[in-house]
Formats: structure tokens, C-alpha cells, sequence
């Protein structure tokens, strides 16, 4: 269900600290660990064994050692440190989450554990969501840090209290930051940013230049022979968080993003300035971001709404596909598609296959959420792939077409999904597969987030 004033609160797992003159206790970890005891034959008490603490892999010359494999679970993860003090040995026990190459399957499943005999049900659409089993409260989980959503903070503090019995908790209180992202609360919803990451990069890649988006199709060109190469690793990085802010909040640089990643192996310093110039439009505008707001009431649905452009940069054509709820963008994203389409009535049933895959999980994902909604609606711009989706007569002209991309077909056939044609103006993914003007992206911004109807100026 959908709660009309929701607590949402943020907390942390404590890892536990080194406890000090702690029993030997068999571990979590497998490790293997020379021991060396004082009446080893021909070992002096004072051998380089005996003055400082075992150490992994092979023992030292002449030194005949026991090897103790510790493979029993002990609380969350645990590794053993231990110390030699002549006749006897001190151990220490520490519990680490972070570390090991195993620490962070370990404690997923240990998580998956508490929680469940909490009551909450784990939900399979995302492995990382638990869920109540009237729908009543939502627990979403990243590492160690846990975000609630209930009707009430009272019911948040029940579960705080049960979940407390196995582990330590550090409450956060109401969310204001979530994975690098700022959240500013305001009356009837709610606004992501990322303006302090952008502040960041700002500063990690000073650059000035034009503060709109590069349209020219040379700008994402590769690498010519004749040009001087760029710094790898630093262009890597650069497009690195550029595409973090492009999948969270700003969903207007993903294709532009998405084809500079391209050139990661092999950047250019056009490449280069070009990834400046969008960083610098970013900069420009940085409280800018995804505005989620609350619905209306009545059933919701989701809307997705799905584009290509045929051909583009090399022969592949370019996917895009943006997903709403109750008129709000939850999920986009800007790809090459897979193979070589042969016409653009192909390249765009590709895209509506791919919006039909992600109306499932969507719809599926609601209904473990225990929210109710109306059948996913897909809109598409291409009359040739909405006709193809209605019918399986035989084409000599769509035969060829990969039979895992008719799953749109079945889709629509069984009821699952509901397919509308709109003019290739009003789509919204149209953003995400085409160099479009500022003026069609500010117009975009206006409708999608919270614009302030400003384009990018010159520096």
C-alpha cells in the first residue's frame, strides 16, 4: 500500500570492535595458521617463530608447526588474531564486516537471516528489500545501512527493537543523504539531487567552457590516429561518476554519457573536453534532480515509454526506455542494442521488447511491495512495431527477427501489457537515444524534473 505521510528513516550496523582477552572461539573465516609451541625441538625460545605473532603460509626453517583450519561460523564475520607470549597464547577476537574477500556474502546472508526472524518476507524482485507481510513496511538494505518506510515511526521502532536483539544499531533518523544522493523534503514530496558530488568533480577536473550539452556527433567520435591521446585512467574516472549521477538523477545525460564510455579504452582529448563540457553543464545547474512527488489517489500504474534511433554510431542502433509510476520517472536508461537491426520498424520493436522486460519486473516488483496497480502501459512512437505486436501473421519482411524479442507479443496477447502509439514528439525516451537540441532538453527538464526553465549559459 502507499501511506499518505511515511516515516523514512536511515540507520547504520555497527561493525563490532576488537575484544581484548577474548575466549579462543572457533570462526567464521578460513584461515590457515602456523602455531608454534616452546618445546619444539631445536627451536630457541628466542627464534624469529617465537618473538612475534604466527604468521600465515609456510613456517620458518627448522620449526616444526601445526596447522589449524578454523571453517565454524561464529556471529557475523570474525577473523582470528593471535599473539605469542612464551608459554601461552592471547587471542583476540575481532568481528569484521569489512576486510575479507567474504565478508560481504557472509553478511548478506547473515542480514537475510536477522531479518527474516523479524517477520519480513524478502522480496525476489530486489534481493536487497524486505517487506511485511501486509504490506504495512518496507525495509531496503545496502551494506550495513538499512532505510525504513512505515505509516508511523512507531512502527519503524518495533522492528528497530527486534532487529537490535542480534545486532547493534546506529539510528540516522529522517533521510537526508542516501548513497550520494541529497534528499530535500518538501510539502507533498520530495527532491534527489546530487549537487554535492558534482561540487566535487568540479573541483577533482576544473574546466571551463560552454555550459550546455556537446551536440556534435564528432564530439563521442573514436579516437583518430592523427589525434594526441588523454590521460586513461583520469577520463575512466571522469566518466565513471558521470555515469553514477546519470543513472540517479539526471537522466538527460545518459546517452551522452553512455556513448563517451565507449572510448574508455582509448579516449581522445576530444573525448576529454567533451566529458569536461558535460560535467561543466551539470555544474551549471546542480540543484537540479528527479522530483518525486506524491500521487494522486485512485490505482496507479506504470507507464513506460520506449524510443530508438536506427543506425547512430556504427552499425548498432541505440535503445532508450524511461519508467513511471503514478507519473513519476523511477527507472531509465540509454543502451546500444545487442545486434545489427535491418530496418527501423526492427529497432524499435527491439526497444518495446525491452520496456515490455522491464514493465514485468515492475509490475511483479509492486505486487511483493503489496501495492496496487492497473496493467503496465507501454508507449511507443513506431506504428510498425505496435503492428507487430498485435498479430503473428506470418512477414517476409520480420521473419528474420530474434524469436526472444516476440516476448513483447506475448505480453500484449496474454493481457499482461497494454501498448499505445504516441507522437514521436511527446515521447520522453526520445531524450535518451538522440543529440537533441537544449531547447527539446530544457522542455524535457520542465516536465520531468524540477527545472527552473533556465537553460545553460556560456561561462
Amino acid at each position: 500500500m502507499l501511506f499518505e505521510n511515511p516515516m523514512v528513516l536511515l540507520g547504520n550496523i555497527k561493525p563490532a570492535r576488537l575484544e581484548e582477552d577474548s575466549p579462543k572461539r572457533q570462526v567464521s573465516a578460513m584461515i590457515l595458521i602456523n602455531l608454534c609451541t616452546n618445546d619444539t625441538p631445536g627451536n630457541p625460545e628466542n627464534s624469529p617463530c617465537h618473538s612475534s605473532p604466527p604468521r600465515m603460509g609456510n613456517s620458518p626453517v627448522g620449526c616444526s608447526c601445526s596447522i589449524y583450519t578454523y571453517k565454524r561460523h561464529y556471529t557475523i564475520m570474525s577473523t582470528l588474531v593471535t599473539s605469542m607470549n612464551k608459554e601461552k597464547f592471547e587471542y583476540w577476537k575481532l568481528n569484521a564486516l569489512y576486510g575479507l574477500k567474504q565478508a560481504g556474502h557472509e553478511w548478506f546472508k547473515t542480514l537475510q537471516k536477522i531479518l527474516q526472524l523479524v517477520g519480513l518476507k524478502q522480496c525476489i524482485g530486489d534481493e536487497g528489500t524486505y517487506t511485511s507481510s501486509n504490506g504495512q513496511l518496507i525495509i531496503g538494505s545496502h551494506v550495513d545501512d538499512l532505510l525504513g518506510i512505515a505509516p508511523t515511526e512507531t512502527d519503524l521502532d518495533k522492528v528497530e527493537q527486534s532487529v537490535e536483539k542480534h545486532v547493534e544499531l546506529d539510528k540516522r533518523g529522517k533521510l537526508s543523504k542516501l548513497l550520494g544522493m541529497e534528499l530535500t523534503w518538501k510539502k507533498g514530496g520530495v527532491i534527489l539531487t546530487q549537487h554535492t558530488l558534482i561540487e566535487s568533480m568540479s573541483q577533482t577536473f576544473p574546466y571551463t567552457s560552454k555550459r550546455t550539452l556537446p551536440m556534435g556527433i564528432l564530439d563521442y567520435a573514436a579516437k583518430d590516429p592523427s589525434e594526441p591521446p588523454t590521460d586513461q585512467k583520469r577520463y575512466q574516472s571522469l566518466i565513471g561518476g558521470l555515469l553514477f549521477i546519470g543513472w540517479m538523477t539526471r537522466p538527460e545525460i545518459s546517452l551522452h554519457v553512455n556513448l563517451l564510455g565507449r572510448r574508455a579504452t582509448e579516449p581522445s582529448e576530444r573525448n576529454m573536453r567533451t566529458a569536461l563540457q558535460v560535467l561543466e553543464y551539470l555544474k551549471s545547474i546542480p540543484s537540479e534532480g528527479i522530483t518525486i512527488k506524491k500521487p494522486t489517489k485512485g490505482k496507479l500504474s506504470l507507464e513506460i515509454f520506449a524510443d530508438a534511433s536506427y543506425g547512430g554510431m556504427g552499425a548498432r542502433s541505440q535503445t532508450g526506455v524511461l519508467m513511471t509510476f503514478g507519473g513519476q520517472p523511477v527507472e531509465w536508461y540509454s543502451r546500444r542494442q545487442d545486434i545489427v537491426a535491418l530496418s527501423i520498424t526492427e529497432v524499435e520493436y527491439i526497444a518495446d521488447c525491452k520496456g515490455a522486460k522491464d514493465a514485468s519486473w515492475g509490475q511483479q516488483f509492486l505486487q511483493e511491495l503489496s501495492v496496487s496497480s492497473e496493467i503496465p502501459i507501454l508507449k511507443t512512437d513506431s506504428e510498425g512495431a505496435y503492428n507487430l505486436s498485435q498479430t503473428a501473421k506470418f512477414l517476409r519482411r520480420s521473419r528474420h527477427i530474434e524469436h526472444q524479442y516476440h516476448y513483447l507479443r506475448q505480453q500484449v496477447q496474454s493481457e499482461k501489457l497494454a501498448i499505445y502509439t504516441i507522437p514521436g514528439k511527446e515521447n520522453p525516451a526520445d531524450v535518451l537515444t538522440k543529440l537533441t537540441p537544449m531547447s527539446s532538453i530544457l522542455a524535457w527538464k520542465q516536465r520531468w524534473l524540477n527545472s527552473t526553465g533556465q537553460a545553460g549559459t556560456t561561462s
